[in-house]
């Protein structure tokens, strides 16, 4: 058996496995970046942009609860690549990404890694390999979050990173450890004081130095060796890509190919028999040309009618996207969580955000708190078909508009996955709403009172 491929130092295990052609490839693509401890490469529903592959730096996935309580789920380093919801299809994540061990990485931008994987070449196997070592890694952590001690649960986390890190030291505080661990920092100090007592590690402002790694692992509980063997396993699978054209088995179809290729190659013959006449082969040569030439005009007027319906199309999304740019009313596109997908110029003014960002925005994030159930079951109602028409909720104060009541009117998509929203405010704008708010702002009423009261004296 071949030993798996080891990176030297500043490589990915998963770059060096890679075959000569399909790494030279990707070098133009790849970008090396230096990621600083506590930086997020992304947060909960963001749009994943880049995919990361580090090389000295390790890289956690955090979930974070409603209370603000924290859990580290995995943690990736040189092993392996951080953005796994595009390897399976995903554009967004439900965890947070954070650099738990400042260092180096090759960033990849999410378009090229996804023609990267759709050729269905050793890096979509070692990617797909990985994420099931990484839901090993994951469910191991949970077994042992439940049924092991703390000092167990820190032992396998040390040694998980430092599998990762090029020397026996990491720098992590035990406040950052019991975040990671999902336990109470005390905890952390009482396990880290067992292992430092029984020489193992030695703890100093905020360093941690293993200083007998041996001993770290005949103390560790069974779920590290269990990650590792299927790291190690994974790497060590034969790297075959089989042509994507290949016939599948199939062996209940096997009768029926048998029969198909028997008929094939009597046609076969039988045509075989018929070209020993040169004059049938002479009217067949014939035909054939007929109907090749008539075929070619067949496809000329087909490509003309196609390119008049392009360019007919292309003219009436040119007209009809001014329309909705441009028009007074206020339009969104969301998708199912709620995050805009697509607004017009009236909707930007609305929200007052600008349109070039790239960043997303959830529509919720605009909405005053205590209209929020109101929003959220007027969405969920409209993904789930049903025919309520509108509601009416207000929005936040922006720095250029004061808090607006609005009439939201919607329709969801045929599939369910996106909703098309029309925002109106329910006051016009004008002399008329100037009057109405002078009359329903409490501030404004305060202002009159003092006002007639001075008068008065």
């Amino acid at each position: 058996m071949t030993e798996p491929p080891v990176p030297a130092a500043g490589e990915n295990r998963i770059l060096a496995a890679l075959p000569v052609n399909e790494r030279a490839r990707l070098m133009d693509d790849l970008e090396q970046v230096t990621l600083p401890l506590g930086h997020v490469l992304y947060e909960p529903g963001d749009v994943l942009g880049f995919v990361y592959f580090p090389t000295s730096c390790i890289v956690s996935l955090v979930f974070t609860t409603e209370n603000g309580a924290t859990a580290e789920l995995a943690m990736t380093g040189k092993d392996g690549l951080v953005g796994i919801p595009l390897v399976l299809g995903g554009r967004t994540s439900t965890h947070k990404a954070v650099v738990q061990c400042a260092g180096t990485a090759w960033r990849l931008r999410a378009e090229v890694m996804t023609w990267e994987l759709e050729q269905h070449g050793h890096l979509l196997r070692l990617a797909l390999c990985y994420t099931q070592a990484l839901m090993t890694q994951m469910a191991q952590s949970v077994v042992c979050n439940r049924h092991h001690a703390v000092d167990q649960q820190l032992c396998r986390w040390l040694l998980l990173s430092l599998d990762q890190l090029p020397d026996n030291q990491l720098n992590m505080t035990q406040e950052l450890i019991a975040n990671m661990l999902g336990v109470r920092r005390e905890a952390v100090t009482d396990a880290a004081g067992k292992l430092q007592a029984a020489r193992l590690i030695r703890y100093r402002r905020g360093q941690i130095t293993v200083t007998d790694r041996p001993g770290l692992e005949a103390r560790v509980c069974e779920c590290y060796s269990v990650v590792r063997a299927e790291y190690e396993r994974l790497f060590l699978l034969p790297q075959m890509i089989l042509p994507s054209d290949r016939a599948r088995p199939n062996p209940a179809s096997l009768r029926k190919r048998a029969e198909a290729r028997l008929e094939k190659e009597r046609a076969e013959r039988a045509a075989a028999s018929k070209a020993e006449s040169n004059a049938d082969a002479a009217w067949q040569q014939a035909r054939m040309v007929h109907e090749l030439e008539v075929h070619q005009i067949e496809l000329e007027m087909s490509n003309e009618a196609l390119r008049q319906a392009y360019d007919e199309a292309d003219a009436l999304h040119r007209k009809y996207a001014d329309i909705y740019d441009f028009a007074p009313i206020s339009y969104f596109t969301l998708d199912a969580q709620g995050v805009i997908v697509q607004f017009n110029l009236a909707g930007a003014i609305l929200l007052d955000i600008q349109r070039s960002q790239t960043r997303p925005h959830r529509f919720a994030a605009f909405v005053k708190p205590e209209f929020l159930p109101v929003f959220n079951d007027f969405l969920d109602e409209k993904l789930r078909g049903r025919c309520r028409r509108s509601c009416e909720l207000v929005l936040l104060v922006t720095a250029h508009h004061a808090e607006r009541p609005v009439r939201i009117q919607a329709v969801a998509d045929e599939s369910g996955h996106e909703i098309q929203m029309a925002v109106l405010d329910i006051i016009p704008s004008g002399p008329t709403a100037e009057h109405d708010r002078r009359h329903t702002d409490p501030e404004h009423q305060v202002v009159n009172d003092h006002t007639a009261q001075a008068s008065a004296q």
